[in-house]
């Protein structure tokens, strides 16, 4: 049998989704700089080699004290596909450390949002699923208003701009 967290003792979870480009990483910059003293652990997802929003966070002011917070970094994949069993073991990971009063993910901008929140109620082989450590708390999809109505109106498909997951896809 498996540990289940009391529901006041699961770690709060917020998810930033949205499109490349619309604002997620200066959001969550915010967030950051206006914490009023909780201790948050911070997961950013990119599809590039390099983390290039997770050197934005650590360069953007956020002040993440090393001793108190985290930030992880989930490069080379989606975490709504590829990199599932990555956040699956990084939420985990923070959620039973229990020294964080918040956690932040920000996905990767062709994340999709309905797939990152299912990761929360899935149950594994063993019956544990996250949200036995952890609860999510808010999912926010950023979006940028200047240029919502064009993509909205759009009949363009995802592939023939580039930004699908896997850049096979049909």
């Amino acid at each position: 049998m498996h540990e289940v967290a009391d529901v006041t003792d699961r770690l709060p979870v917020t998810v930033l989704a949205g499109f490349l480009g619309a604002g997620k990483t200066t959001l969550l910059n915010h967030v950051l700089m206006n914490r009023e003293g909780l201790r948050v652990a911070v997961i950013v997802n990119d599809m590039s080699d390099v983390n290039i929003d997770a050197n934005l966070i650590r360069d953007g002011g956020s002040n993440l004290s090393h001793a108190k917070e985290t930030l992880v970094e989930l490069s080379n994949g989606c975490i709504c596909c590829t990199l599932r069993d990555d956040l699956l073991k990084e939420v985990r990971r923070l959620a039973k450390e229990a020294r964080f009063d918040y956690l932040l993910i920000e996905g990767t901008g062709i994340a999709e949002p309905r797939p990152i929140a299912a990761t929360f109620s899935f149950r594994d082989e063993n019956g544990v699923s996250l949200s036995d450590f952890v609860k999510l708390d808010t999912m926010v999809t950023v979006a940028d208003a200047s240029s919502l109505l064009a993509n909205y109106g759009s009949s363009d498909l995802l592939r023939d701009r580039g930004e699908t997951r896997n850049r096979d896809e049909r």
